[in-house]
């Protein structure tokens, strides 16, 4: 789940976007619904040439959790 976080702090991201930090479809699905039912992600929708898409977007709960799991995760490779 961290390198979805790690993603989508860059910039909002699509589902297809986020395909390369996690490839198979169901459990990016299943991650994506844990971490917006946890507050950790929204749903935003941008609009591109007269579409719209649904973008994942962190939160700053989201930026917390992910700042808290970089320090646990640079703490082990010490």
């Amino acid at each position: 789940m961290i390198e979805i976080l790690e993603a989508v702090s860059e910039k909002p991201r699509r589902f297809v976007d986020l395909k390369e930090h996690c490839p198979n479809d169901k459990t990016r699905t299943d991650r994506l619904r844990s971490l917006k039912k946890n507050g950790l992600l929204k749903s935003i929708i941008i609009e591109v040439k007269g579409q719209s898409f649904i973008h994942y977007a962190i939160t700053e709960k989201g930026e917390k959790a992910l700042n808290l799991l970089q320090q646990l995760e640079a703490m082990t490779q010490t």
